[in-house]
């Protein structure tokens, strides 16, 4: 059975010990080194190659992001496994958005570390369920954030619009809705003003893109 060959880096001794003593008995990997800052990570890869890096990201000189930029960057073949007890947003998108394969608390199961170690070893992402969750909730209150930029319109407002939007003119909206015209020039003025549009130009490019409206 092939070993996933690890390199555990981490700036405390005592972690990088207990992690590498119970790694060590499980069957499916093997440590073959161990690192205390991200410069000596990277000095050990000029000696050996491991499938997976297991990185903390607090730490002197050089960050764990900072490390797993420069790993990617020069050996992008190497698999890189977040371990932190950081799990805010901010340091899970930062190591995402240089390379990271999976991230994992430190509070994660013994069980789980090694399930991780062998699921990005095989070309697949690996978030622990906490870590997920926050990925989740920032996707879901940006893009509450984003919906609540866009202005409300009343239900007649949004059919002016989107007739408005189809080529029809203002008479032809007025009949179609059994309006007067002059009712609908006060919407599309009512609804100029809501979205800060000068013209009728901008109004439509704006509605498509918010998908207010459907084209």
């Amino acid at each position: 059975m092939k070993k996933t060959k690890v390199i555990i880096v981490d700036d405390h001794k005592l972690v990088t010990d207990c992690i590498s003593l119970f790694l060590s008995g499980a069957p499916e990997i093997e440590v073959i080194g161990i690192a205390h800052s991200g410069q000596e990570a990277l000095d050990l890869l000029k000696t050996i190659k491991p499938d997976v890096m297991l990185l903390d990201i607090s730490m002197p000189n050089m960050s764990g992001i900072e490390t797993t930029a420069a790993i990617k960057r020069n050996f992008s073949d190497i698999k890189i496994l977040i371990l932190s007890m950081h799990s805010d947003y901010t340091n899970i998108s930062d190591a995402i958005d240089v390379g990271a394969d999976g991230y994992v608390p430190k509070d994660v199961s013994s069980e789980e570390l090694v399930e991780a170690i062998v699921t990005v070893d095989k070309g697949k992402n690996y978030f622990h369920t906490s870590i997920s969750e926050e990925i989740v909730k920032n996707y879901a209150n940006k893009k509450k954030k984003a919906q609540g930029n866009i202005p409300q319109l009343t239900k007649r407002e949004l059919e002016v619009l989107q007739l408005f939007a189809e080529g029809y003119n203002n008479n032809e909206i007025a009949d179609k809705l059994f309006l007067s015209v002059r009712t609908i020039e006060s919407h599309k003025n009512h609804i100029l003003q809501k979205t800060n549009m000068k013209n009728s130009v901008e109004l439509i490019k704006f509605a498509i893109k918010s998908k207010i409206i459907d084209i």
